[in-house]
């Protein structure tokens, strides 16, 4: 939550030989691809290749008019094929990489309401919270916020907010560097929702949902469509009051979103689409943590000022176009605006005075503007060049993002830990000096392209690369800086049998340095080796993968205590993951993942003032500790079946290894085993449903802040919905 000054102004310097002589490179692929691939542009009106963007066959599929821009009808359980690797749809056995999806029958099934519910279906990702006012979570060690992308169709998002699931159709996971396809920032890994788009039927979907701790949801799906299906209309809603089990931690939701999708002719399609959201949510700052302990209250009692809020206002507005111009070229562009309007204000815990033995609290102040516009222009080409058959994706970004933003720092009154009732309700006592403002601006500007490119039947090839171009500057500051960071990335796989695939892969990705770092600048460097098997199993429509991987990234910024950020951090993540999905029989889901992950800082120390006149720094080097919030194993499964035509069940369970909550390791969250199940009752158009969570009420803690607190998880909870179907 109080990262968002460090993240969307994140711009550096370093403008060298090697960046031009990649730009040259790249510029050069793009046009020799072309010139290679004209004399067959006419001559490939032969029979079209498998274009299903589920098709699990070796062929490299043609751009169609409907598949690479719109998901259309539902989707089933245990997808087989992605489009967040390359932009275009791919096989997941074709991909040579260890990817995750999560489609709208499993996390409705399961009642996710926000992404970060839905991804523990995905390996290796821990999921955690951000003060409860935004989705959080950490892939392969490395948390969202400074080393992840979310994405909405294909589109950066801005930080940052609960991404709502009420009209999204697939959530997708590249795991590792994903800059060569999506720029700065996504050092270990990019999320991309696939929102419902309209579709050439008419029909209403609407629901709603009463759940424990005065939880209350209405939701509803409307699609219009005119008699020949060249013109559709779509409208989603939500509207959630968000009650909590901790005290005075109340939230409200309400989003619209309308789209309008005209295809003009059989091989051309515009979409439109505006999205809005509203969340008002109380921060929760947690319970302190006391040495090697929590402190000994009630799990529900509060720390914080009445005067704590988070209200977000969020405006997406997107237009895709997309063109067939033969069954060899298509082209296709997206005009997109993304605004977060966000203030906030919120208790933090700056530890215990051993002094008096009472909790230090600050109080901040956020006021954050961001407003970030964008345009993706893109041809894609299907050509033969001898024995090679390619899909060949050339594109070329612009984005403007801002960032105005003030942050104040107040002093609140000191309380007792164990009992904090006496001076809760200070005022803030502002303090001169300790905070600071921005009004940053960034234009990029990046030419990217990907080939997917195969030999027979056996083996293929994903290669591809960006040149990010980036002019910062800050107002606020006086700080201008321009940086060009090339981001590759090449997949191998081969196939000795339609169900057997073997792969690897290396991609390396970039993020400027950030705004508050002093002496040398870098970029934030990451660099992924992943290898790993696929196996198939028909019989009983499964899908298993294998994967290890090594994750590193480079010039971490670390902040010390007297407000001076360094470039001084490495850290690297070494394990292996297991996923597997199969609908054995009609009515039946199976879905199994783990991961083992050791996560070690290989160069990290933090700075701390013991003195002030004159200055004095205490130096402690972290080096060799594991990273916060990086636990070894990540254990989930969930099992669901039909038991008639009316009656279904399901239920899963997930186990998450002890997990340190800050670098020094001082205090570790214990390890975890918590159970969720289902149910549901169909009669005539409508679904009766329940989801309990936390079936044996365990007790157990997510992130806080620091090292200073921890947030208890829920307890057993309960929820009972209806849909109807119109």
């Amino acid at each position: 939550m109080w990262r968002v000054w460090t993240e969307t102004q994140r711009h550096g310097d370093s403008v060298g030989i090697e960046q031009r002589s990649l730009f040259k490179f790249l510029a050069a692929w793009i046009v020799v691809s072309f010139v290679v691939q004209v004399p067959f542009l006419g001559a490939q009106d032969e029979e079209p290749r498998q274009d299903d963007p589920e098709n699990v066959s070796g062929s490299v599929p043609r751009p169609t008019v409907t598949e690479y821009v719109f998901v259309e009808g539902s989707l089933p359980y245990v997808p087989t094929a992605n489009t967040i690797v390359s932009k275009l749809p791919l096989a997941l056995r074709w991909t040579p990489n260890n990817i995750g999806i999560v489609t709208a029958p499993l996390f409705r099934e399961q009642y996710d309401r926000v992404v970060s519910e839905s991804l523990v279906n995905v390996s290796n990702v821990n999921i955690q919270t951000q003060n409860g006012v935004h989705d959080f979570f950490y892939i392969r060690g490395f948390d969202s916020l400074s080393s992840g992308l979310m994405l909405t169709d294909g589109a950066a998002e801005p930080e940052a907010t609960f991404y709502q699931l009420y009209n999204v159709e697939r959530v997708e996971v590249l795991k590792g560097p994903a800059g060569f396809l999506y720029g700065s920032n996504p050092l270990a890994g990019a999320v991309n929702l696939v929102r419902k788009q309209p579709t050439p039927i008419n029909g209403l979907d609407f629901g709603a949902t009463f759940g424990s701790y005065d939880n209350y949801e209405g939701t509803f799906d409307w699609n219009v469509s005119t008699a020949d299906g060249s013109k559709s209309f779509r409208l989603n809603g939500l509207f959630r009051d968000q009650g909590s089990y901790r005290d005075g931690k109340q939230g409200r939701t309400k989003a619209i979103n309308p789209a309008f999708s005209w295809q003009f002719d059989e091989t051309g399609r515009v979409n439109v689409n505006f999205e809005y959201l509203g969340a008002d949510f109380t921060p929760d700052s947690g319970i302190p943590v006391l040495g090697d302990n929590v402190a000994s209250v009630d799990r529900q009692t509060s720390y914080q000022s009445p005067l704590d809020s988070s209200e977000q206002d969020v405006l997406r507005f997107q237009v895709d176009f997309e063109k067939v111009l033969s069954p060899s070229v298509t082209i296709r562009n997206k005009f997109y605006r993304r605004d977060l309007d966000w203030v906030s204000n919120g208790t933090l815990f700056n530890g215990v005075d051993p002094r008096v033995g009472l909790l230090v609290r600050t109080f901040l102040e956020l006021d954050d503007r961001q407003a970030l516009t964008g345009n993706q222009l893109e041809a894609i080409f299907s050509f033969d060049t001898g024995g090679l058959r390619h899909s060949l994706l050339t594109g070329f970004e612009v984005t403007h993002l801002t960032d105005l933003f003030t942050l104040d720092v107040s002093l609140l009154a000191s309380v007792n830990p164990l009992d904090p009732t006496e001076g809760i309700d200070s005022t803030p006592f502002p303090l001169p000096g300790a905070g600071f403002a921005g009004d940053a601006r960034s234009l990029v500007a990046a030419p990217y392209v990907i080939d997917q490119l195969q030999f027979g039947e056996m083996f293929h090839v994903l290669i591809g690369g960006r040149l990010d171009n980036i002019d910062f500057e800050d107002q606020a500051s006086g700080r201008e800086t321009n940086d060009s960071e090339f981001s590759p990335m090449v997949g191998l796989l081969a196939s000795p049998h339609p169900e057997l695939s073997i792969y690897a892969n290396y991609s390396r990705s970039f993020a400027p340095p950030s705004a508050r770092a002093v002496g040398e600048l870098m970029p934030e460097r990451s660099t992924q080796y992943e290898a790993g098997v696929k196996k198939g199993f028909s019989s009983i429509s499964a899908e298993a993968t294998f994967a290890v991987y090594q994750l590193e990234r480079d010039n971490i910024a670390i902040p010390d205590d007297n407000g001076f950020t360094q470039q001084i951090g490495n850290q690297r993540s070494r394990g292996f993951e297991v996923d597997f999905a199969a609908e054995p029989v009609r009515g039946a889901r199976a879905f199994f993942s783990y991961a083992f992950n050791d996560s070690e800082l290989t160069n990290f120390a933090e700075s701390f003032l013991v003195a002030v006149n004159p200055p004095i720094l205490f130096v402690v080097d972290r080096t060799g500790n594991r990273a916060a919030f990086a636990p070894k194993h990540i254990l989930n499964f969930w099992l669901s079946k039909d038991l008639s035509e009316n009656w279904g069940i399901g239920g899963g369970g997930r186990f998450v290894s002890d997990q340190f909550i800050a670098e020094d390791n001082a205090f570790a969250i214990d390890a975890v085993m918590t159970f969720d199940a289902m149910a549901y009752y169909d009669f005539g158009t409508a679904r009766l449903r329940l989801n309990l969570r936390n079936l044996t009420n365990r007790e157990y803690f997510l992130r806080g802040f620091g090292a200073t607190s921890v947030i208890p998880a829920p307890p057993f909870t309960a929820y009972l919905g209806v849909d109807f179907r119109l």
